[in-house]
């Protein structure tokens, strides 16, 4: 068996293993290009999904507005549509740019449709054996819960831009994806959830979910 098809199988393993627990991923090589696509992936990456693959690269459709939180800057930066930056970054193609290994992006297309993308850069001694491989990006949908409510005796508590976020929160989202759906800065977000947070009471998610429930 040749070296190339070994890595192609190795390649291809990882990623059905990773597929049957759920892990839907598209493996990148060094520049960039997508390499392996594993079966679930490419279902969510059809039908009408705001982040496609062509010419053997993973491009978001113009339609579509993305953010991505950057370790690296320590805040959310915008991203073109062939997901850049951040494909340079977890790729090591940008060597001016010290890489963290890992990002996340939200992409927002018409209908509500929505990916979740962690990008996360290969380490050194498993390319060894996945040689061409560079980085992984994990790949999740995302669903609007129109039913989430806040309780009314919270509610009330709250500004009406305050209810809107925290109904956000409620449905699942993080910051960064209400920062992009609203057309604010994260920072303005973060600082909406602090006041919230302040004005019922609670130290994080999970005790503020369990209290303005409804």
């Amino acid at each position: 068996m040749s070296d190339a098809s070994r890595i192609d199988d190795a390649v291809r393993v990882m990623v059905e293993t990773l597929d049957a627990v759920s892990v839907h991923t598209v493996v990148l090589g060094g520049d960039g290009r997508c390499i392996s696509i594993s079966p679930c992936a490419e279902t969510l990456l059809s039908n009408g999904s705001p982040l496609t693959v062509q010419m053997e690269r993973l491009r978001r459709s113009k339609t579509s507005s993305a953010v991505a939180e950057c370790p690296r800057l320590g805040s959310a930066v915008d991203i073109d549509l062939d997901l850049q930056p951040c494909i340079d970054c977890v790729t090591r193609r940008n060597a001016s740019a010290p890489c963290l290994g890992s990002c996340a992006i939200s992409i927002s297309g018409p209908n509500d449709a929505a990916i979740h993308l962690r990008l996360t850069s290969i380490p050194p001694a498993d390319q060894q054996a996945l040689t061409g491989a560079a980085a992984m990006a994990v790949i999740r949908p995302l669903t609007v819960q129109h039913s989430a409510e806040l309780l009314p005796d919270i509610a009330v508590l709250l500004t009406a831009a305050e209810r809107e976020v925290a109904t956000e929160l409620l449905s699942g989202r993080r910051p960064a994806e209400i920062a992009q759906l609203r057309g604010v800065s994260i920072g303005t977000i973060r600082s909406q959830i602090k006041r919230i947070y302040a004005k019922l009471g609670v130290s994080g998610l999970v005790e503020f979910i369990a209290r303005a429930r409804r």
